[in-house]
Formats: C-alpha cells, structure tokens, sequence
C-alpha cells in the first residue's frame, strides 16, 4: 500500500508539481523578500500580524482574500492537471488518491502555515492550513449540492467571525473532505473559461500602430492568462496589507516615511507580477513576428509596445496598491496622492526591469525558468535594498534601469544572439 501511494505520489510531483511550482515560485519569492524586510531585525513579529487579523474584520477578510486568490492558480494546477486525469481510472483506492493530492496541496499553502504557526501557535498553523485547504478545493471543485454548499458556508462563518483554532479546525474538516473529493473527481469534467471579446472588431481610426499592437497584446494578455493578473491583484493586496501592518505596528510615520515603506512593499510584489505579464507578451511577440515582418514594424515600435503593454497593467496594480494603503492607514489626503503617485510610477519603472529581465532570460534552450527566476530575484533584491535605504528617491534610481531594460536599445541587446544577429543582418540589408 505504501508502495503503490509513493508512485502515485510522484507520478504527481512530475505531472502536476512542475507546473504548481512554477505558478507559485513567484509568489514565494516574493513573500520570502517582504518576510525578510518586514519580520527580520527589529521589525514586526508575524504576532502582531496576526493579532491584527484577529480583531479586525476588514484586515482579516482582506488577509484571507489575498491569500486564497494568491493561492488559487497553483492549487488549480494541482487538482486539475490534465496529465494526471489517467489516475483516475486505475485501481488506485479513492482514498490515496486524496490523500496525495492534499499532501502536494499542503506543501503549496505552507507559507501560510508557517505565517499562524509563528504568529499564534502550532495549532492555529495547522487550523489556517486546513481551512485554506478546504477553500482552495472548494473554489476548484465549484461546490455543488447542498452538503458542499453547506460546508462551504460553515467554513466561511468560521474565518468571518475569527473563530479559535479548534474551531476552525471542526469546521474545516467537512469543507476539505467534500471540496477535496469533489475537486480531484470532476477535475476531468470542468469546461474551460470563455474567451471575452477585449478589442473592438474595427481598429481604432487614429490609434496608430503602436496604440494597435498594445492593445493586441493586451488582448492576448487577458484573454489566456487571466490567472497572472489575478495573481498579480492578490501579490498587490498582500504588499498593501505589508505596509499597513508595518506602519501601524510602528511608531507614527511620517509621510516621507510612510511612501517608502509602501514602496518597499511594493516592490518585491510588483517585479513578480511584472515578469509574470511579460512572459506571455513576449510570447505573442515571437508568434506574430512574421506578420510585423511584413507589416515594416520597426524594432523601436515592437519594444515600446510591449512594454506598454507590460507597464498598463502594473500601473493599475501600482495605484490599487497605493489606495489600500492609504485607506488601511487612514493617511491624510496629501499624504494618500503622494502614495498613489509613487506607487503608480513605481509600478510604471519597475514593470521596464522586469520586461527586460525575462527579455533577456528567454533563449529557448531549455534553462529559461532558470534565468527567469535568478535575474528576478536579483531585480527584487536590489530595487528592496534601494527602496528600503532611499525612501522615494529609489524612484530616480529605477528610471534609468527602466528605460534602459524596456527602451529599444534594451531590447535589442538582450535579445537572444541568434535575434541580434537576423536584426542586425537586416540593417546590413537596408
């Protein structure tokens, strides 16, 4: 019995634990940096994060909604990988079947395990996990009758009223067995999202060539990969909550202050988001290349529109992040516009790096995840250290990475070789 669960096991730590990795390696990277700034040193004790979480309805909501949205993409490329539909129909007992799902499942909510354990015990850890368990087979199962309806609602009175650990645990425990199994048995049946038509069927009569190209890669942006957008939303929510945390754990802060730590916050957050918004633009970029071969698109054109493209979305993340920071810190209306300003431009420069980091990770010779992750996490890294050391002043600091990263001349230059030489080969030709 032992034997037969291990292989399943790995059959699904090779099928389905890749693509959960690489869906939530961004995300851990990105709470390892925040971890780092906001709980090292003399900074706040996950206590104090949690104890906020447990008197206030609004901190605890937002907390859990960040999480579950942050969580859901890798928890859907768990329970409903393609690759892993043929166990279903071997003679493998249901009941190993769960259980290897939820042990993969568990090591993906971990870091919010770790988060309760710390801050409020063993006990609660484990009650956090269960209950985030529970949800995320709930949200992919898409509960059905009124025993996973029922389950479900006792599960989200329990986190709305704060419940105690073994409380939540109880109430935990019929959600999970019910979400679990009915996530792991349709998983096969559950039909794909529609496609939402995104851009006018006519094209704009004065947009211009690069208003149409961005908003064609706009368009494949949010049609196939809405989950890198809500992932991102959810990395956004959780660097506000960061920052509000920390500056109402702190002593009073002073505006300067108080823009620095959100960006701070921000940062780690918004690099990760960038890189995931990139992949796929870079992507469409490569798939259309004949066509803007034969439309002339110059080189210049291709890389201000893809960074367009990149950048709309992380403004729009920077100004949301910005807001929730200025409404969980009740800042004062001057203080809340040079939040929402340095957030929005921080979102605008910081989307440039991480363009350019994948821009140049991407060769298609089987290391790209590699790259990508190194060179984001040296992107994090130090715009964190500038952040953290500079206050506002790391925005002057980002601008010239930026335009050096996303501009035409990066783009040409971190292209692959084999790119720079067809580019160049092209130019001898003119």
């Amino acid at each position: 019995m032992l034997r037969r669960f291990a292989l399943v096991l790995r059959v699904l730590v090779s099928t389905a634990g890749k693509d959960a990795f690489a869906r939530a390696m961004p995300l851990y990277m990105g709470l390892g940096v925040v971890g780092a700034v906001v709980f090292g040193g003399n900074g706040m004790h996950p206590a104090q994060l949690t104890g906020l979480a447990g008197q206030s309805l609004p901190f605890r909501l937002a907390l859990w909604a960040a999480w579950l949205l942050v969580g859901t993409p890798a928890a859907r490329a768990l329970l409903r990988a393609p690759a892993t539909f043929f166990l279903r129909a071997l003679p493998v007992p249901r009941l190993q079947l769960l259980a290897a799902h939820a042990l993969l499942l568990a090591v993906a909510e971990l870091p919010w395990a770790l988060l309760w354990a710390f801050g409020a015990g063993p006990l609660a850890g484990g009650a956090a996990c269960a209950a985030a368990l529970a949800a995320h087979g709930m949200l992919v199962a898409r509960p059905r009758g009124g025993r996973e309806l029922a389950a479900l609602s006792l599960l989200a009175v329990a986190i709305l009223l704060g419940a105690p650990a073994p409380l939540l645990l109880a109430c935990a425990a019929p959600a999970l067995a019910l979400g679990l199994r009915g996530a792991v048995v349709r998983a096969p049946e559950l039909p794909p999202g529609r496609e939402l038509p995104l851009l006018p069927r006519a094209a704009p009569a004065r947009g211009g060539a690069l208003l149409a190209l961005s908003l064609a890669y706009l368009a494949a942006l949010l049609r196939g990969h809405r989950a890198v957008l809500l992932r991102g939303a959810a990395l956004t929510l959780l660097g506000a909550l960061a920052a509000a945390a920390w500056a109402r754990s702190s002593e009073p802060l002073e505006d300067a202050s108080l823009a620095g730590a959100s960006l701070v916050a921000l940062a780690p957050f918004a690099l990760c988001a960038g890189a995931g918004c990139s992949g796929p633009v870079l992507r469409e970029e490569r798939r259309i290349a004949w066509l803007l071969d034969a439309c002339g698109a110059s080189a210049p054109l291709r890389a201000v529109a893809a960074a367009a493209a990149v950048a709309a979305p992380l403004v729009a993340l920077g100004l949301a992040h910005g807001a929730a920071v200025a409404a969980l810190t009740r800042a004062a209306p001057l203080a809340a516009l040079r939040l929402l300003g340095g957030a929005g431009l921080a979102g605008l420069l910081l989307s440039g790096v991480a363009l350019g980091c994948v821009r140049w990770s991407v060769r298609q010779d089987g290391r790209d995840s590699s790259r990508v992750l190194l060179s984001v996490l040296a992107a994090v890294v130090a715009a964190t250290v500038a952040a953290w050391m500079l206050d506002e002043i790391a925005l002057a600091a980002w601008a010239p990475a930026a335009a050096l990263l996303a501009g035409p001349a990066g783009a040409r230059w971190l292209a692959p070789r084999r790119a720079r030489g067809a580019m160049a080969g092209e130019r001898r030709a003119g």
